[in-house]
């Protein structure tokens, strides 16, 4: 009897640990389920050790996402395991209201999907530089998660926000550059990148002939742009050649020859590059959600590549981080395509961008149209290193956000507002634009009937452009704009600027502080309308300058306002600030009125302390 007991309790034993196991595991399943929107509908699984012809489960799972993607129906769910995916997901089909289809990281694992594919069969070719066969073509190239410069002169860092720009010379003139700096070797059929006039914007030319004989060389190409005072090719004008074999002469740089397929690449180390994961790009998107609707994608580490939401609707892409979202080579000035189409791009209705960062774009980071889409709580920065007219954010359409994003490190501007009507920019944290260019703003508008469009609580400060760097920037012909309760600091030019005509554009409550000025305008011919606008209960510790019809009253002007502390961006007042109680009550606008008395500036006493930008850190380099 006592064995057989004791044969009793170990069996009992291993019942219960049975059980313990299954509960163990479905813990396991439900904490994954939680981890992202739910559905009512199939589970899938999918990890680089799965198969296609497997049935998708935790223990038997695909082998790539876009296999689950084929077969996905409304309410179903896509658990994707830690590795690297080299695909474009495209779902067949459609979700439903209340029954998403969502695509999601297994348990926040990491997983990368990347437009990169693996160049290998490194071999010696001239001295630290070495070659092999490009199965394909390509215009970016990645040594161990960082993008290499194309072959080029003058040289330049790793660092596509601070590049290095030869100037031209006396005797260039709009079809032709001189200087005698350029190097004495034929680029005929290299790219010209031409920045010229003012240097607000770039163009691409091919060189057509290098003219070594002079004592100043120079190269022609078809400067056929309209060269006004703005854009013309002079004495001054910054550009740099690149795409030749013969200028690849400095660690980091790479060249590919498109008739020989061969790529050279000179490591920044000097070392060989078969030590090195050394990828190109390939494809221009990791999701493809383009005309889908309710489709979720939550906790994914994107490389190379881009998220599709053209025309798709109740769409959410969350928790992901993009990192060198789109690359071109070829700029036309303002006439750029990738203005309203590189970065993430969003457009139809109703679709989110929640708690993502975008690091690195030739373009934009996330181009922004359609209706009532949103960007909340996104880190978007280093971008438009083609130094064209692209920002953090192009902004357009009807109703759509920008709230508590960090936006900062921008070629121009970092949100570009054109065409955007009754849209809100709000609580966010600016900063660093103006890297590559001249004559814009942190925001920035032309010609624009903003409907109502509300800036309002955002810090926009440390405008680096070397001209024009403008805070809040509405240019020429915009209208209709509300401005209220930002902090624009540090900007070299204006803090707010109203070029003419400006109408009905309405300013208050804001902190404008140690600018250039503290509200500007210009207009052509000497224009000075600004009817309809208004400048009330603001802070202005810089010179003034009103156009013709402005309403301007109940504003401090002087150098102290009585701030907390602008060294820490404590931006309150002070108990004997002479800005309290010295405005009035805008209602609708002034957030904690003193009776009919209000505080001057962005923070009112009494009111919440509120602090604009992202809330969850640095995103992971990948």
């Amino acid at each position: 009897m006592p064995r057989l007991a004791a044969e009793s309790a170990v069996t009992e034993g291993g019942a219960l640990l049975r059980i313990f196991a299954y509960l163990v595991f479905l813990a396991v399943i439900i904490s994954a389920v939680r981890s992202a929107p739910m559905g009512d509908g199939a589970v899938y699984f999918v990890s680089p050790s799965g198969s296609d012809s497997n049935p998708g489960t935790l223990f038997k799972p695909f082998r790539t996402i876009q296999k689950a993607a084929s077969i996905m129906r409304p309410g179903d769910i896509c658990y994707v395991r830690a590795g690297i995916y080299r695909e474009t997901v495209r779902p067949a089909s459609s979700g439903e209201p209340g029954r998403p289809i969502t695509f999601a990281a297994y348990r926040n694992e990491a997983v990368v999907i990347t437009g990169a594919d693996p160049i290998q069969g490194w071999q010696p070719y001239k001295g630290a530089i070495y070659s092999a066969q490009a199965p394909f073509q390509f215009q970016q190239l990645f040594l161990d998660g960082q993008m290499m410069v194309l072959a080029r002169w003058p040289n330049t860092s790793l660092d596509p926000m601070q590049q290095t720009w030869a100037v031209a010379a006396r005797g260039t003139t709009a079809n032709s550059i001189a200087d005698p700096k350029l190097p004495k070797i034929d680029l005929t059929g290299a790219t010209a990148h031409i920045l010229p006039g003012a240097h607000w914007v770039t163009w691409t030319r091919p060189v057509k002939q290098f003219d070594l004989t002079k004592t100043a060389p120079s190269f022609t190409f078809d400067g056929n742009w309209n060269q006004d005072w703005a854009h013309a090719v002079q004495a001054g004008t910054k550009y740099f050649l690149e795409g030749s074999l013969a200028l690849l002469d400095s660690p980091g740089e790479w060249f590919l020859d498109p008739q020989t397929k061969t790529v050279y690449l000179w490591t920044p180390q000097g070392d060989n590059p078969n030590g090195h994961r050394i990828e190109a790009r390939r494809r221009e998107f990791a999701f493809n959600l383009s005309s889908r609707s309710y489709i979720n994608v939550h906790g994914f580490r994107i490389f190379s590549a881009s998220i599709n939401m053209q025309n798709a609707k109740n769409c959410v892409v969350s928790n992901c981080h993009v990192r060198y979202a789109s690359h071109f080579t070829k700029c036309e000035g303002w006439g750029t395509p990738q203005h309203t189409n590189s970065g993430i791009v969003i457009s139809g209705s109703n679709n989110e961008l929640r708690n993502c960062s975008v690091v690195y774009s030739a373009g934009n980071g996330v181009t922004l149209l359609g209706a009532n889409n949103k960007i909340v709580n996104c880190l978007i920065r280093n971008v438009n290193y083609a130094a064209v007219d692209c920002g953090a954010v192009w902004a357009e359409g009807t109703g759509n956000v920008i709230s508590h994003c960090t936006l900062y490190n921008a070629g121009r501007s970092l949100i570009v507002h054109r065409a955007m009507k009754a849209g809100r920019i709000e609580y966010n944290n600016m900063f660093n634009d103006g890297l590559l260019t001249t004559d814009l703003g942190i925001t920035y508008c032309y010609g624009t009937d903003g409907a109502g469009t509300v800036i309002a609580y955002n810090w926009v400060h440390h405008n680096k452009a070397a001209s024009v760097g403008v805070g809040i920037y509405i240019d020429n012909g915009s209208s209709n704009h509300l401005i209220h309760h930002n902090v624009c600091w540090a900007n070299p030019d204006s803090g707010i600027r109203l070029n003419t005509p400006s109408r009905n554009n309405l300013v208050y409550h804001n902190t404008v502080i140690q600018n250039g000025n503290s509200l500007g305008y210009w207009g052509p011919n000497n224009q000075r309308d600004q009817s309809g606008c208004k400048a009330v209960n603001n802070i202005f510790t810089d010179r003034v300058d009103l156009g013709d019809g402005i309403e301007f009253h109940h504003n401090f002007a002087g150098k102290d306002p009585g701030i907390v502390d602008l060294t820490t961006a404590d931006f309150r007042l002070k108990p004997n600030s002479p800005c309290r109680g010295a405005g009035i009550k805008i209602e609708g606008i002034t957030t904690y009125p003193k009776g009919d008395r209000a505080d001057l500036g962005a923070y009112e006493t009494g009111a919440p302390f509120w602090k604009p930008g992202h809330t969850w850190g640095e995103p992971p380099i990948f």
